[in-house]
């Protein structure tokens, strides 16, 4: 599952020429079931009500289970991927104010791991500042948002990350 934060939605929006109701097209709310563990991927993800309860934006996945933007083995909005993406393999967290980064793959899942350029230490920071910062406020808006609303809906929330300056690009 490919997640996707507000900057994530407002980027592919922009870089598609797609509305609101366009980009919901792209995207599904996975909702857990209340008697059901969060999955261990989503459970630093903030949820977001909707008409159908808390759930958590991401992309669409085909029949297949691939991305609804992969075709040929290949992401056809590649300038515009979400940030998950863009700092895949790494994953990045906060402590203690100190940025802390791993691994989220292995070679049997991704046959790419270890065949493109070394990434320097410099561009682990740069990767990780801008993926924590898009999260950042991405939670500070999901908080407005389940707070603030007296009604919530999907196709609402999409609109108001697209009327955001937070999200601009």
């Amino acid at each position: 599952m490919v997640t996707v934060n507000g900057r994530d939605i407002a980027r592919l929006a922009y870089a598609l020429g797609l509305s609101a109701n366009q980009m919901m097209r792209a995207l599904d709310f996975y909702v857990v079931p209340e008697d059901e563990t969060i999955p261990m991927g989503l459970q630093d993800t903030p949820s977001v009500l909707t008409e159908r309860g808390p759930a958590y934006p991401a992309l669409k996945k085909l029949e297949d289970d691939s991305c609804v933007f992969l075709k040929d083995n290949l992401c056809m909005v590649h300038p515009a991927r979400p940030g998950v993406c863009r700092s895949f393999p790494f994953v990045f967290e906060r402590s203690d104010g100190d940025m802390k980064w791993g691994l989220h793959a292995l070679v049997e899942i991704c046959s790419g791991m270890g065949k493109g350029d070394p990434v320097t230490k410099e561009e682990l920071g740069v990767i990780g500042s801008a993926f924590l910062e898009e999260w950042r406020l991405y939670r500070e808006f999901v908080d407005e948002w389940n707070i603030e609303r007296v009604t919530h809906s999907a196709i609402d929330f999409i609109r108001a990350i697209l009327e955001d300056p937070r999200f601009s690009v």
